[in-house]
């Protein structure tokens, strides 16, 4: 399939990487003009990803001024920025797609200034016939590191329409890459979402040296948090419990490979936010989506105590210390 990855991050340049193995030309859509001069230079992308092996000789890195051009011939889009950028590019990705091409969202986030997941923009963005018949949403336990290096690796693609979602599990699969398809764009879409916030939290208790019976509590505990507010927002339980949620919650709290993991290893050192996102390469989602979902949460009277004690922490109402006690102090009550 022709196509087009829009974002030149790890992941986008990742999945560009991924698909070029089967196609003679992949388009990567770059912001930055330092990223396209040296993948045409060197074939890496060394800050983000490890230099060798090199990025697939087939990935044509372009600058946003091609978009338009390039998504007019393109028979697969994917969206892989930043989900503060997430609106505006897939408006003007919306402009030229063509009538029977597929677009595929790769992006785990929030938007702040409406509270909208990215889901949600979608749906706003887009008319109804590209989201009900020609809108994938991936997500998995797919640290990009570890597929650019060719390490197996699993992955959901949800969609509406099975069928077109069978058309990209057949682009994509491979023998180190093994797609899965599902109708449950939501309980997908929110799994990648839901699990940075409980990484942020996985880093700060790692840092702390809290222990492995602390990290299993934190991981099942959050787990509980991602169900309650994905099955409210119309989720599938078994999506949850499957790659998409569970499964990338476990990958993205491991350790340092995972973003927003180190975020959380950061603060938990004593870092101060500002300095972590001053000295970030990397967007980690999970902030903002904790910032949201805590907000969300609370309106909607969802218990969710880890997000909001990570939120408390993020914005300074609370110590990582007092956060901990919080959590460890709330009224005694049967699991659930």
């Amino acid at each position: 399939m022709r196509t087009v990855v829009v974002g030149c991050g790890a992941w986008g340049t990742t999945l560009a990487h991924l698909m070029a193995t089967k196609a003679e030309r992949v388009s990567l859509i770059c912001h930055d003009a330092a990223i396209i001069d040296e993948i045409n230079s060197t074939h890496t992308l060394a800050k983000l990803l490890p230099p060798f092996p090199l990025i697939h000789p087939n990935v044509m890195p372009k600058p946003m001024s091609a978009l338009s051009s390039e998504i007019k011939q393109a028979e697969l889009v994917f969206i892989v920025v930043a989900s503060s950028f997430y609106r505006q590019i897939l408006t003007e990705v919306l402009k030229d797609l063509p009538p029977k091409a597929i677009l595929l969202s790769a992006t785990k986030g929030m938007e702040t200034q409406t509270n909208r997941s990215v889901l949600e923009i979608a749906t706003e963005v887009l008319p109804s016939t590209v989201m009900n018949e020609r809108f994938v949403v991936l997500s998995g336990p797919n640290l990009a590191t570890e597929i650019f290096l060719g390490l197996p690796a699993a992955t959901v693609l949800a969609c509406q329409n099975i069928e077109v979602a069978k058309v990209v599990q057949s682009a994509m699969s491979s023998t180190a890459f093994r797609a899965y398809v599902s109708t449950d764009i939501v309980g997908v879409e929110y799994g990648g979402i839901l699990k940075n916030i409980i990484a942020i939290a996985a880093g700060i208790l790692d840092a702390k040296k809290l222990g492995s019976n602390a990290k299993s509590a934190l991981l099942v505990r959050g787990m509980a948090e991602m169900r309650r507010y994905a099955l409210h927002e119309g989720a599938k339980d078994e999506t949850l419990y499957g790659l998409s949620g569970f499964g990338d919650l476990i990958t993205t709290c491991l350790g340092p490979q995972s973003r927003n993991y180190s975020v959380g290893f950061r603060l938990g050192q004593g870092e101060s936010l500002q300095t972590i996102l001053e000295n970030s390469v990397a967007v980690a989602e999970g902030i903002n989506a904790c910032l949201v979902v805590s907000q969300r949460s609370a309106e909607m009277g969802i218990a969710m105590p880890i997000t909001q004690a990570v939120a408390a922490v993020l914005t300074q109402q609370l110590s990582i210390d007092k956060a901990i006690e919080a959590l460890m102090t709330r009224e005694l009550k049967e699991e659930d």
